[in-house]
């Protein structure tokens, strides 16, 4: 009788291996199916705030971050996004829009508008975001460390790794 119970014991055991095994083996192709290779060619330009599908901007809850929004088709959803870094604020009542567009522009900067402040921000981005849920999370994220535009070194960025794009 004790034989019987450790046999079954023993198959129950090696039952769950295999159902661990297996479910293992389905996670990793579904992820691996998941993956997409994604090049410069998926970023898309920005648009720029005169094109019909920019949707404004916003200084995130992360400091010393701004990100401009867009719908690239205009469907009414946002898609797009960029962020950028936020180099220096000034006050309004200190320095007038037209002075802060010639500062922007001296130091190639953007420049954002809001009542009482200012913001000035990298001329490029940091970050290039393709397909927003309704929260404003991204599917798709590419981080460009050297902040000069889109020009090829842009690299995928995942929270799962993050540290290969720290090099």
């Amino acid at each position: 009788m004790r034989v019987a119970h450790i046999l079954i014991l023993v198959i129950f055991i090696y039952a769950q291996f295999l159902i661990f095994v297996f479910e293992s083996e389905g996670q990793t192709s579904l992820k691996e199916g998941l993956i997409q290779v994604n090049t410069l060619d998926d970023i898309p330009k920005e648009p720029g705030w005169k094109n019909p599908s920019y949707r404004g901007w916003e200084v995130l809850s992360i400091p010393g971050l701004i990100s401009t929004y867009y719908d690239l088709d205009l469907d009414g959803n946002l898609d797009y996004m960029v962020t950028r870094k936020i180099a220096r604020k000034a006050s309004s009542e200190e320095i007038d829009m037209t002075q802060a567009i010639e500062l922007a522009q001296y130091d190639h900067q953007a420049v954002y508008f809001s009542n009482p402040v200012i913001y000035f921000a990298s001329k490029y981005p940091l970050f290039y975001c393709k397909g927003l849920d309704y929260r404003k999370n991204c599917r798709n994220i590419w981080v460009d460390i050297s902040e000069d535009g889109l020009n090829g070194n842009e690299e995928v960025y995942t929270l799962g790794s993050p540290m290969q794009n720290t090099n």
